[in-house]
């Protein structure tokens, strides 16, 4: 009973459906290897197989990819297209 148990988030509504391609992708482009990109987000290589697997990352840990993404300067919509893969009156703003 001591084992933690991770509730883990299938893809849901509004998420994109290629969204591992589309990690795959952003992985490539910023030239990163996997281990590299979990140290950058703060996660374990696991985390990221997990999504890579289709469990949908927490909205923290997108924000933090979508911030990523942002800095090294890739393109808009490579890890999700918002107008159209988020569900609506839904944001990507923390209201910070």
């Amino acid at each position: 009973m001591g084992v933690k148990q991770q509730r883990q988030r299938p893809l849901g509504f509004g998420f994109p459906p290629d969204f591992p391609q589309r990690l795959e992708r952003f992985r490539e482009a910023a030239g990163l290897s996997w281990r590299a990109l979990a140290r950058l987000l703060g996660v374990t290589p696991y985390r990221l197989s997990l999504w890579r697997r289709g469990t949908v990352p927490s909205g923290e840990h997108l924000f933090l990819l979508l911030t990523l993404a942002a800095a090294m300067g890739l393109r808009d919509g490579i890890l999700m297209q918002p107008e159209r893969d988020l569900p609506r009156g839904a944001s990507l703003d923390r209201g910070d």
